[in-house]
C-alpha cells in the first residue's frame, strides 16, 4: 500500500462533507466542531506506534463520531464513490455480457477485451474517475480493486468475470476508498511509528479492519441477488453499507 504520511489530511476548518462529494446535496449539515480530528489522530498515532498503547478500532470510533460527524453525516462524503461503484458494477456487467460499457461510462470500452490486464485496468480506472477533487481517490481505488479482485490472467477477459468476482471487486473498491481517505485524514499521526516496518505492518492492520467491515456490511447485500440489481439499486446498497459501518464504528471505545 505505502500510502501513509503522504498527506496532512483535512483540518478542523474543512467542511464535514465537500460539496462535490455530498450524496445528499441540499440537506443541511451541522457546523464542524473545533479540534474534531484531535482525538482521532492521537489514538491513531498510538495505534501506529504499537506496544499496546492504542488501537485502530478506538481510532475509528473517534473518526466516525467526532472527525466526520457521525453516521448521519460522515457517509455523505462518499457520493462520488457511490456513483463510481455503481458505474463499475454496470461497466463490468455490460462487458461480461458482450456490451460496450457506454451505458455506464459514456465510452466504448469493448476493445479492452483481450488487452493486457494492467492496460485494461488503467483504462477502466481513468474512465470512472470523476472530474472533481475525488479523481485521484476514485482512480486509485478502482485500480487497486481490479488488480486485487479480478482473475489473475495475462489479458483482460470480461466474459470470465462471474458474480463472485464482481462482488469481490466492489468490496475491494470500497475498502480502498475508505482506507485511502482515512489514511489521508490521519496525516502526521503516521509519524508516531519509529520504524518503517511498523508503518507497513500498521497499514496492513488498518486495511484488514476496514476490509472486514465492508465485507460484513456490503457483501451479503450484494450476494442476495446481484444479477438482478440496477446501478441505482447498487448505489443504494453501497450507501446503506457505509452508514452501517459508521454506526458500528461509532460504538468503538
Amino acid at each position: 500500500m505505502g500510502t501513509s504520511s503522504s498527506s496532512k489530511g483535512r483540518n478542523n476548518r474543512s467542511p464535514l462533507v465537500p460539496a462535490h462529494a455530498d450524496s445528499n446535496p441540499g440537506q443541511p449539515l451541522p457546523q464542524p466542531e473545533g479540534q474534531r480530528f484531535r482525538g482521532f489522530r492521537t489514538e491513531f498515532g498510538r495505534a501506529v506506534a504499537g506496544a499496546g498503547e492504542g488501537t485502530f478500532a478506538a481510532a475509528l470510533g473517534k473518526y466516525a463520531r467526532d472527525a466526520t460527524g457521525g453516521s448521519s453525516v460522515g457517509p455523505r462524503r462518499y457520493g462520488t464513490a457511490y456513483v463510481a461503484g455503481g458505474s463499475l458494477f454496470g461497466l463490468l456487467s455490460e462487458l461480461q455480457q458482450g456490451g460496450t460499457g457506454e451505458a455506464s461510462t459514456g465510452i466504448d470500452l469493448s476493445s479492452l477485451a483481450g488487452r493486457p490486464l494492467a492496460e485494461a485496468i488503467e483504462a477502466i480506472a481513468q474512465a470512472l474517475a470523476p472530474n472533481n477533487a475525488d479523481a485521484d481517490l476514485i482512480r486509485t481505488a478502482v485500480q487497486e480493486a481490479l488488480a486485487e479482485a479480478l482473475p489473475d490472467t495475462a489479458s483482460f477477459e470480461p466474459a470470465d468475470i462471474d458474480q463472485d468476482a464482481l462482488i469481490a471487486v466492489l468490496i475491494e473498491f470500497f475498502a480502498q476508498v475508505l482506507f485511502l481517505d482515512i489514511v489521508s485524514d490521519a496525516g502526521d499521526a503516521w509519524n508516531k511509528s519509529a520504524e518503517g516496518e511498523r508503518t507497513i505492518e500498521a497499514e496492513g492492520e488498518l486495511f484488514d479492519i476496514i476490509h472486514t467491515a465492508v465485507d460484513k456490511h456490503l457483501g451479503p447485500a450484494l450476494a442476495a441477488g446481484l444479477q438482478n440489481l440496477t446501478r441505482t439499486e447498487v448505489e443504494a446498497l453501497e450507501q446503506r453499507a457505509i452508514r452501517d459501518i459508521w454506526a458500528e464504528w461509532e460504538r468503538n471505545e
